[in-house]
């Protein structure tokens, strides 16, 4: 006699993924269901959704994970430290479509910095939903818990240009970019 037990459990499994696919309603990464919640980064009018369960990185952790002096101004983290998102907000002020060729910079750059760093995919036309310019790309690093799965986000703010950083495991890659991506778009200002 076959049991269909495990089949059931997972066809369950699938249906409250479906269910799940907004930050209002919460996203699976993998069998975790995220939840996220609105908040304003340090220092600035500049607002968005991020997972609540994720905490403001110590700094402990962070000197040893981010060891360099150009490390994130402001790094949420989940509770294993593996998944992460950093902010820092560079006093900049740009014109249409400039966002553009900042990213070209930053990508010349970290391939200046570091000649194996090889982007992978860019996306230079997105706008988020209040408006914002924004570009993304992505690359493969190494950090001292293994090799990381990278995107780098520059938003075109109304003084000024978010920068944005996002790293997991590469296993995590595939569970965590719609996710990344929902976030970022969800960048607002208050003016």
């Amino acid at each position: 006699m076959e049991y269909f037990d495990e089949d059931i459990l997972e066809a369950k499994l699938e249906l409250e993924k479906q269910r799940h696919t907004t930050l209002d309603t919460g996203i699976y990464a993998g069998d975790e269901l995220i939840t996220f919640v609105q908040i304003t980064l340090p220092n600035s009018k500049i607002r968005m959704f991020l997972p609540e369960q994720f905490i403001v990185m110590p700094d402990i952790v962070k000197d040893v994970k981010y060891p360099s002096k150009d490390a994130p101004n402001y790094i949420i983290t989940s509770l294993s430290s593996m998944v992460n998102f950093g902010f820092n907000i560079l006093p900049v002020f740009l014109e249409t479509e400039d966002i553009k060729e900042m990213s070209s910079q930053f990508q010349k750059a970290l391939h200046n910095v570091n000649p194996s760093i090889r982007i992978k995919n860019h996306e230079n036309d997105l706008v988020t939903y209040r408006g914002n310019e924004m570009c993304w790309f992505d690359f493969k690093g190494y950090a001292i818990d293994g090799q990381n799965y990278n995107r780098m986000y520059l938003v075109r703010m109304q003084n000024n240009v978010l920068h944005g950083v996002f790293n997991c495991p590469m296993q995590y890659k595939e569970q965590w970019e719609d996710i990344v991506e929902q976030c970022f778009l969800s960048i607002e200002e208050d003016i």
